[in-house]
């Protein structure tokens, strides 16, 4: 992989060219906390400008970095959340059918593992390519290609979504 000092105009051109493809990464998996993330993605990659791959593979390792950063911010949410639940009582939610649909989908994903998960998440909702899904995680793109195929027979396999995509095409509702 070539790696090449960048200048100035050229980081800028590049935050200009995947901000808002990053920020909408970040935004899909932390909501409010996006920006920050966002900020802290572009630091990174200001300070590590001497790093960066070629041309072609920059957005999928800035998706990478973003990636790094999720995981060490879900860590201290996790940590946060943990905190709160020893003193906080549970709170009830009434389940409207949004949440039940998105639910069934998060359930879903949750059974694949970490990087089947993202694999997934990184090509059908990032657009990224197998291939820069792998760099972004960290793997070789044909083991990404091969982790993707199975992971969408997993999730086409899974009962529930399977239930939930024909009461979408069919305009009913799932079965619970």
């Amino acid at each position: 992989m070539t790696r090449v000092q960048i200048s100035a105009a050229e980081f800028e051109q590049l935050y200009r060219a995947t901000a808002g493809e990053v920020h909408g990464y970040l935004r899909r998996r932390v909501g409010d906390d996006a920006a920050d993330l966002l900020s802290e993605v572009y630091v990174v990659a200001w300070r590590r400008r001497g790093d960066l791959p070629g041309e072609d593979l920059r957005r999928a390792w800035l998706y990478g970095v973003a990636r790094r950063l999720l995981l060490s911010h879900h860590r201290g949410v996790a940590r946060t959340a943990e905190a709160e639940r020893s003193v906080a009582p549970p709170v009830d939610d009434d389940g409207e059918r949004a949440e039940g649909r998105a639910a069934i989908v998060r359930e879903a994903l949750a059974a694949l593992s970490e990087s089947d998960r993202e694999l997934i998440q990184l090509t059908e909702w990032e657009g990224l390519s197998a291939s820069e899904a792998a760099l972004t995680i960290g793997i070789k793109p044909g083991t990404a290609r091969v982790r993707l195929h199975r992971a969408r027979g997993r999730l086409a396999a899974d009962p529930r979504l399977r239930a939930l995509v024909g009461a979408e095409l069919t305009g009913r509702r799932p079965e619970a």
